[in-house]
C-alpha cells in the first residue's frame, strides 16, 4: 500500500514537472501603467490565455515601461528576450512606417472616418507586420489626441504663437508641425512637467486620459476640443512565439485578444469622459469647436496637404486621403 502511494506521489510530481517544462511563457511588455485600462486588459488577457490553454500558455506582463520604451521593447523582441508587446503608433511605425499615415495631423477627423480607413488598410498593415516577423493579435483605440495649452487656443494662429512640446521619437510629427507653421520643441514625456513649469514649452498634444493621469493639465489648463489625430495601439507577438502556439487554440486565443481590445475601447470612452469632468473641476477649460472654428482649421490644414506626402509614408498617406475622399468628406 505504501509502495502504491509513493508511486502515485511520484507520478503527480512528475506530471507537474512535465506540465511546467512544456508550458510556453510569453513575456509581454507595455509602457502603460498597470492601473490603466490597457494594464487591466492585459492582466485579463493573461488569465484568459492560461484558461484557454489549460495552463500551457503563461503570459507574464511587464507594465509601467519596466522593459523600457517602445524602441527598447522592439529590440528585446528581436533578440528573444520578449515575445509580445503593446505598441502605440510611435512604436509600430518603427516596424511598419505605413501605420503612421493614420496619424497625420487633422487628416482623419471622426470615428466614422477612422472606421472606414482602418477597415480598408488593416489587412495590408498586418501583412507588412508578418513580413517583419510580427503578428498583430488585436488593434485598439485609445481616444483622440488634443491640444493642451497655457493660453487659450481657438484658431491656428493662437497655437502658432506658443511653443509646442513634441515627442522626440515622433520626427514626422515634428516636421509636419514645422511645415504648418508651429514651433515644436522636442521634450521627453518624463520632462514635460518641468518644461511647462520652466517656460521651455507652452503647449502639448496628447489624449485627455494621459493629460489627466500625469496631471499635465495643471500647468496647461486649456484644451481645444478639436481632434488632432486618433490614438492607436496594437498587441503584437513575435513570429517565433506565434508558431509555437498550439494551432488548435489560435482562434480562441485571438478571440480573447480581440475581446480584450474591445474592453479597452469601451472603458477608455467612459474613463475619458470621467477624466474631462474631473479636469474641468480642477480648472481645465475646454474650448468647444464651432463650425466656424472647424472651417478655419480646415482651411489652414488644407494648404499643407500635399507637403505631408514628403513627411509621412507617401503611398499609404495618399491612399488614406483617397479613402477619405471616397468616404464623402467633401
Amino acid at each position: 500500500m505504501r509502495s502504491t502511494r509513493r508511486i502515485l506521489c511520484a507520478l503527480v510530481v512528475f506530471a507537474a514537472f512535465v506540465g511546467s517544462a512544456f508550458a510556453q511563457e510569453i513575456k509581454l511588455a507595455s509602457v502603460a501603467p498597470e492601473a490603466s485600462p490597457w494594464g487591466r486588459a492585459l492582466n485579463e488577457l493573461a488569465v484568459d490565455w492560461r484558461e484557454i490553454s489549460n495552463g500551457r500558455i503563461r503570459v507574464r506582463v511587464y507594465h509601467n515601461a519596466i522593459a523600457g520604451d517602445e524602441t527598447d521593447i522592439l529590440r528585446k523582441m528581436r533578440i528573444g528576450q520578449l515575445q509580445a508587446a503593446v505598441l502605440t503608433s510611435s512604436g509600430m511605425k518603427q516596424v511598419v512606417p505605413e501605420v503612421f499615415s493614420v496619424s497625420v495631423p487633422f487628416m482623419i477627423r471622426s470615428e466614422q472616418e477612422l472606421d472606414y480607413v482602418m477597415d480598408s488598410i488593416t489587412p495590408d498593415l498586418e501583412e507588412e507586420f508578418r513580413d517583419n516577423r510580427l503578428h498583430v493579435l488585436a488593434w485598439s483605440r485609445a481616444g483622440w489626441v488634443h491640444f493642451f495649452s497655457k493660453e487659450p487656443v481657438t484658431y491656428p494662429e493662437d497655437l502658432k504663437a506658443q511653443r509646442l512640446a513634441a515627442d522626440p521619437s515622433d520626427q514626422e510629427l515634428q516636421q509636419a508641425f514645422r511645415i504648418m507653421g508651429y514651433r515644436p520643441i522636442p521634450v521627453p514625456q518624463q520632462e514635460l512637467l518641468t518644461s511647462l513649469n520652466s517656460g521651455l514649452v507652452d503647449a502639448f498634444y496628447t489624449s485627455p486620459l494621459v493629460a489627466a493621469g500625469f496631471q499635465w493639465f495643471g500647468l496647461a489648463p486649456n484644451m481645444l476640443e478639436l481632434k488632432v489625430a486618433p490614438f492607436l495601439g496594437a498587441i503584437v507577438i513575435t513570429d517565433a512565439a506565434w508558431r509555437r502556439l498550439p494551432a488548435a487554440m489560435k482562434d480562441d486565443l485571438l478571440a480573447a485578444a480581440h475581446d480584450g481590445s474591445a474592453r479597452i475601447e469601451d472603458e477608455v470612452q467612459a474613463l475619458e469622459a470621467e477624466a474631462l469632468t474631473t479636469m474641468r473641476r480642477y480648472g481645465l477649460t475646454v474650448r468647444e469647436v464651432t463650425p466656424e472654428i472647424e472651417a478655419a482649421w480646415e482651411r489652414d490644414v488644407d494648404r499643407y496637404t500635399d507637403a505631408m506626402l514628403d513627411v509621412f509614408e507617401p503611398e499609404m498617406t495618399a491612399r488614406v486621403r483617397g479613402l477619405l475622399e471616397a468616404f464623402g468628406r467633401r
